[in-house]
């Protein structure tokens, strides 16, 4: 009885049949009213995906371009930079397919430090072959559901000594290719792994033995698994559940196992602890469990075994439907040829084999995670712990490394696959409907873990729908964004989406030290970006008001951004910037990195940071300080490549008039930190971040901007490219000279026709694209320079035509300073206290406020009795003077400090002129200029005065372009402090 769902989305239409019911106490999950409930997925009119439409290249054979081994390898990890890189990739050998539910690979440990996927290429033993991994996470993680092919017998037992099983075994007896891997081990056992979607198939042959034994060691994982169960099935059979965390033990799910060899059992046994049990069939439900099986005579068993997050007979249906029969080799076959299938997505031609693998190794790592959750009935488990279906319409994803993956890897998969975009994006709206209405922050399974900041998930599926994923509910995915950016307290199980945001909305930033909010600073700058994302998606659905919003909400970046030190720089509850401030400390402010790495992490407004800065001129020239090292680690001041944060900061130069300079550092970090080898990453690969971030390198290509489809441009790797883009089209990219002696692009042709601009929005790929470029040795410093080349930035909107009337009072809904603590133009004047050395504007909020909690605070020293002042930047406006236009703002002077009343609103016109010099009086008849005010008598310390001027009666036909706030006082020495809020201009 499903119900009848309105375009909108109602809900969840569920079947209450008795037919449909599967119980999961049983299983160790779940409850006996568990019932399978159907969610079927609407899509919004005017969002399918396209056919194919264009003719593409043949299939090339791309398989032997993959290096699986690449990110194995321990680098030369650091303590300090433990799960932040720390030249550990953390991948995994194994054989899976894209996006697939299983990872059926080696394991020379379990949560071995610095070898989270499973696999130390240095260790040469194998502990187990387990079922599930991840992909470069920073901690311990799954290597769910593991086995060993032994020669011998059960001595101990291996759930405590798994160490007295291990098998050595060289790499020159070992092979990794997409969806195949094998090893030859030292005792005599050939190993051969392959998969479908959803199960696993192994082929082991033994030497002649009757002591062929394969370990089903189920209670051991990376993560310490909360229990395990075993049970062996007749003859040829077993099946189970592991209950584990998720990443770095946070969460909890299970997964349920049904395998079958075939080959009889000659004998078996389970073990519980140290306790052995020879002959019996059950491992009951605890810790370091499992059981073995043997095969008498040894020589070749196969074992398919299926994978259900539901229950063991879907694993069952799993295995019986995907691998109905026993033939390896076709399996095998059909697994590669799925990856080559995905890996000719985009066709390279040329260039040096060792950057070909290099890149199509990263395209294939960029290519495992998220992984799909549902079963071939279409049911999965929900964040609720209920059974639901799909109904067939779309496949369920799960374990999303949101912090990392937001910054360009989905946006891949948006672009190259839409139909498993949208079935994400639709995965992700569907989490925060049976989580709490947020979305999960680092989601194992169907449990969020609450690993690192932000609010990744309203990223990532704004993402994913700028780049193709389009076919999902967006109504409700706007909805769930929106909750959680303006209701503290939101949900995703027990995570919650966004810690510190009561703070972020009345402060616009997040104080130091608040409680439960890890990097107070960092979270700021993630809040503000995440709340960009959802400005360009409400805009894409064509609601410009929400859209521009959250363009505003998007600035809080600048509330922490001071104009003294020149960085993000921490604040505390007063508004007051740290004391003691150094660039290169975390100092708790910040999140595996530091202030002189964050700063760059405004992609939305470049264009804004880079003004704050002084100009393009400044911005280059700390770009280049900050490059001056690519991987220098969390406690340095120069580039953190290695970690997610800094992805963008490379591409800034493009948006500051120097493109040549993206081009140069970008394919240092492609040549220097990427290599092809085991220790090819320089940093954990988390789940695809990493990989995907040398995918748009190469490509000359960049997502830089949070929510919008587009990309900024760099120089080509390669002599030419072909991408399969999602939309059915080509986009071919030639590069003459590219290589080694071709980093700098010399120009370019979109179409045949000359382009400077270094923006190529996705809008203009929608039909078959051909870009042209010539390289050089040497800089091209005029090409994509000018203004009007640069990518586009969002700052809180303004429209192009001039507005009548202004209005803020600094709460985190109204307009927001566009300038915070900077100076336009000042003489004498320096900082009141704080290390600041001029005077301060900025938002605070110290319960002195006119109206609501929030006011600007200015403060000062004046350092001569001859001549000072300082007038502030505050507002960029676009406001049409009439001849009734009137202004009016609260100015509450302080007796703390002996000049406090020398102040006054100032506003700045087209023309250049200014009210100051204007001659314009308030309502008292004082002129409004701050020296007069302070002089006129009228304000009065302690207490809020309103001063209003009908300033249109001097300045009627102009247009004021900026509001500041201004102290000039020539008489004396002394410092100042005090507030505005409320300022008001009116036809």
């Amino acid at each position: 009885m499903a119900q009848t769902l309105s375009r909108s989305w109602r809900g969840f239409a569920r079947l209450f049949t008795a037919a449909s019911a599967i119980a999961l106490a049983s299983c160790g999950g779940g409850s006996q009213d568990n019932v399978a409930q159907t969610f079927h997925m609407v899509n919004n009119a005017g969002m399918k995906i396209q056919a194919a439409t264009a003719e593409a290249a043949a299939d090339q054979n791309l398989l032997p371009w993959v290096n699986p081994f690449i990110g194995t390898k321990i680098g030369n990890p650091s303590p300090d930079n433990q799960g932040t890189g720390g030249a550990v990739g953390n991948t995994f050998p194994g054989a899976t397919l894209p996006f697939g539910m299983v990872q059926y690979s080696p394991d020379t440990g379990y949560g071995e430090f610095y070898a989270f996927g499973g696999y130390n290429y240095d260790k040469g033993v194998l502990q187990g072959l387990s079922l599930v991994h991840s992909s470069g996470t920073g901690c311990t993680i799954q290597q769910d559901i593991s086995m060993l092919p032994i020669v011998g017998n059960i001595g101990v037992s291996p759930g405590t000594h798994i160490e007295n099983y291990q098998v050595g075994f060289s790499h020159a007896n070992e092979q990794a290719v997409p969806g195949y891997y094998r090893v030859g081990m030292n005792n005599g056992v050939n190993t051969e792994l392959t998969v479908t979607r959803r199960t696993g198939f192994g082929r082991f042959t033994w030497p002649a033995t009757n002591d062929a034994t394969m370990i089903l060691n189920t209670g051991r994982n990376g993560v310490g698994a909360r229990s395990a169960q075993l049970e062996i099935v007749g003859n040829d059979s077993v099946q189970g559940f592991v209950e584990t965390g998720g990443v770095c033990g946070g969460g909890g799910y299970f997964v349920y196992f049904y395998g079958q060899f075939d080959k009889s059992f000659a004998s078996f046994g389970t073990y519980q602890g140290d306790t052995i049990t020879a002959g019996s069939r059950t491992a009951a439900r605890a810790k370091n469990n499992g059981g073995w099986v043997k095969f008498a005579g040894g020589g070749q068993v196969r074992l398919r075994i299926g994978v259900s997050y539901v229950s063991t007979a879907n694993a069952k249906l799993n295995m019986q439907t995907e691998n109905p029969n026993w033939d390896f080799d076709g399996l095998k076959a059909s697994a590669q040829s799925t990856w080559n299938s995905t890996l000719n997505k985009v066709q390279v031609t040329g260039g040096s084999n060792d950057d070909r693998t290099k890149f199509y190794t990263a395209l294939y790592h960029s290519s495992l995670h998220p992984n799909l959750f549902s079963d071939v009935n279409n049911q999965f488990i929900g964040f609720d712990n209920k059974i639901y279906s799909t109904g067939g319409g779309w496949d369920k994803y799960a374990t999303f490394s949101g912090w990392d993956i937001y910054r360009s890897q989905v946006q891949l998969i948006g672009w190259l696959s839409p139909k498993v975009a949208s079935d994400m994006a639709q995965s992700m709206v569907v989490d925060a409907q049976m989580g709490g209405g947020g979305y999960p922050k680092w989601p194992t399974a169907n449990d969020d873990t609450c690993v690192m900041v932000g609010d990744a998930g309203a990223v990532i599926v704004a993402n994913l729908y700028a780049f193709g994923g389009t076919a999902f509910d967006t109504t409700a995915a706007l909805g769930y964004m929106e909750k959680a950016a303006t209701q503290p307290g939101v949900h995703s199980r027990n995570c919650e989406t966004r810690p510190g945001l009561s703070e972020y909305l009345s402060r616009g930033y997040i104080p130091m030290g608040s409680s439960g909010v890890w990097g107070p600073s960092a979270t700021t700058l993630e809040f503000a970006l995440a709340d960009s994302a959802i400005g360009q998606f409400a805009g894409a659905l064509g609601n410009t008001a929400k859209r521009d919003l959250y363009f505003t909400k998007a600035q809080a970046w600048k509330t922490l951004y001071s104009n003294n030190s020149g960085y993000i720089h921490p604040r505390d509850t007063g508004g007051s910037f740290k004391n003691g401030f150094d660039r290169a400390v975390d100092g708790g402010d910040f999140v595996e990195g530091n202030s002189a790495q964050y700063t760059w992490m405004v992609p939305q407004n470049y264009r804004g940071l880079i003004d704050h800065m002084g100009g393009n001129a400044a911005a280059v020239a700390r770009l280049d300080e900050h490059f001056t090292k690519l991987d220098a680690g969390p406690a340095s001041p120069y580039a953190f490549m290695g970690n997610e944060p800094e992805h963008g900061s490379p591409w800034a130069y493009n948006f500051a008039g120097a493109p040549y300079k993206t081009q140069s550092v970008v394919r240092r970090i492609l040549t220097d930190l990427y290599r092809n080898g085991a220790d090819g990453l320089t940093g954990n690969d988390d789940l695809g971040a990493t990989s995907a971030w040398f995918v748009w390198g190469a490509l000359g290509l960049y997502p830089e901007i949070p929510g919008l489809g587009g990309f900024t441009i760099g120089s080509p790797l390669f002599p030419s490219t072909v991408v399969r883009m999602g939309n059915g089209r080509t986009l071919t990219i030639n590069a003459s000279n590219a290589g080694a002696n071709g980093t700098y692009i010399q120009s370019m042709k979109v179409n045949g026709a000359a382009s400077t601009s270094t923006w190529l929005p996705l809008t203009g790929l929608a039909s078959d694209t051909t870009l042209d470029f010539v390289l050089g040795s040497a800089a091209n410093t005029a090409w994509g320079s000018a203004p009007g080349d640069a990518p586009p930035s969002f700052d809180a909107p303004r429209t192009n035509t001039r507005a009548t009337s202004f209005s803020s009072d600094f709460e985190s809904l109204a307009a927001q300073p566009d300038w915070n603590d900077t100076v336009d133009f000042q003489a004498n004047v320096g900082g009141y206290c704080c290390g600041l050395n001029h005077m301060e504007t900025s938002v605070r909020r110290e319960n002195v406020a006119h109206s609501g909690s929030t006011a600007l605070m200015y403060s000062g020293m004046d350092n001569d009795a001859t001549r000072s002042f300082s007038y502030n930047k505050v507002f960029d406006v676009n406001i049409a003077v009439t001849s009734t236009t009137k202004l009016s703002y609260w100015v509450y002077p302080q007796s703390s400090a002996t000049h406090s009343r020398y102040v006054a609103v100032d506003l700045i016109f087209s023309d250049g002129s200014s009210l100051r010099d204007s001659g314009a009086t308030d309502q008292n008849g004082v002129r409004v200029h701050p020296e007069f005010q302070g002089r006129g008598g009228r304000l009065v310390n302690d207490q809020w005065n309103n001063v209003q001027s009908n300033i249109g009666q001097w300045m009627a036909g102009k247009t004021i372009v900026r509001i500041l706030v201004a102290y000039d006082q020539p008489g004396a020495t002394g410092n100042f402090r005090g507030y505005f809020d409320d300022i008001q201009i009116t036809p």
